[in-house]
């Protein structure tokens, strides 16, 4: 039944949605028998106003607005909105995009990403799925309207009431027009004298970040922390019997062979002075562009000897030294503003 509904009503829409008819909506006579049935309708609708109202002043009080998630907050967002010039906001925008706060974005591919081929399929594949549905439809309705002519059901030869819209006439009365001269007088001196005062402000819309110069530098790093942290820096040699010492070097004079275990690091002495240069940075604290890429390994692989600088590192009859010195290029840097604004002000009085 509900069926048969359903097909009846869609058939009466499209019957009618080609036809503008000036017909009464309202066919049912107007009563009172609403008022009748309703006990203390006036006193009702009292009520319902002081509950709106009083609903209102709840809202316009704040009250309770701290239940609300991120209430706190909200001010201190707003001020921060506020604070960003106009200039600013496109770049304020992407920074604030890319911060670990909306991570989640990217994580959970929320916004998709149409330079995968997976994702651009999908697209495509919804686009022709709306051109096709869109193309059934459409001969649905024509295929549905043959059927209602066929039956008698012919919405197009149906007339409705025209209505023309009045035409309104305005008489005109036409006067003679007598020109009238004037004299004209002209002040040769201003009345008021004004004295005004130009000013401008320079901000600081964008900074930047500019190097100095390359400045030679030593260092001193332990031996105990390098052998556990980076032992592929290195390589033992045995001095005597039950006794071998470790070597750092990116190059070893007879290659690698098994003296790595690692295959990544085994003859490829460029990857390991990058490794030195990316742990000189974060034991520095800098930036990994102030540390030159030419990061020099102590002489011969060996530490600082001074006589008893040498001590076991917990491999069997390994023993290291307690200080390897190396070499690197640093430079400081110091900031730069890279767009400036200008603020220009007037401030105009009477002499």
């Amino acid at each position: 039944m509900q069926k048969v509904l359903k097909v009846v009503s869609l058939i009466l829409l499209l019957c009618f949605a080609y036809q503008v008819l000036a017909i009464q909506t309202q066919i049912n006579k107007v009563t009172d028998l609403f008022d009748k049935h309703i006990e203390n309708k006036n006193n009702l609708l009292l009520d319902m106003k002081k509950q709106s109202d009083n609903a209102h002043d709840l809202i316009k009080s704040g009250q309770h607005h701290d239940a609300i998630v991120g209430i706190g907050e909200s001010a201190n967002k707003a001020s921060e909105i506020n604070s960003i010039g106009e200039s600013d906001l496109e770049n304020a925008g992407r920074s604030k995009r890319i911060s670990n706060e909306y991570q989640f974005y990217d994580e959970n591919e929320l916004e998709p990403d149409y330079t995968k081929p997976g994702n651009r399929m999908h697209k495509l594949d919804a686009e022709d799925i709306v051109d096709a549905t869109e193309k059934t439809i459409r001969n649905v309705g024509i295929d549905l309207m043959k059927k209602l002519i066929e039956l008698g059901f012919n919405c197009k030869t149906v007339k409705g009431v025209i209505y023309k819209e009045p035409t309104y006439y305005i008489e005109i009365k036409k006067e003679e027009q007598k020109n009238t001269e004037y004299d004209q007088f002209f002040c040769e001196e201003p009345r008021n004298q004004y004295n005004c005062n130009d000013s401008v402000s320079l901000s600081c819309a964008k900074t930047g970040l500019r190097y100095g110069q390359w400045q030679h530098k030593t260092i001193k790093l332990p031996g105990h922390a390098l052998h556990n942290e980076k032992m592929h820096w290195g390589y033992a040699v045995k001095w005597k019997y039950k006794r071998w010492g470790w070597h750092i070097t990116p190059y070893h004079p007879k290659g690698w062979g098994e003296y790595q275990i690692d295959s990544l690091w085994r003859n490829n002495p460029e990857l390991i002075i990058a490794d030195a240069r990316i742990y000189l940075a974060n034991k520095l604290g800098v930036q990994l562009e102030q540390i030159r890429e030419d990061v020099g390994f102590p002489p011969g692989g060996r530490g600082v000897d001074d006589g008893s600088s040498i001590d076991p590192v917990g491999c069997r009859w390994r023993v290291a030294w307690n200080e390897y010195e190396f070499t690197y290029y640093y430079r400081d840097t110091y900031p730069v503003c890279e767009v400036w604004a200008e603020d220009w002000t007037e401030t105009c009085g009477l002499k």
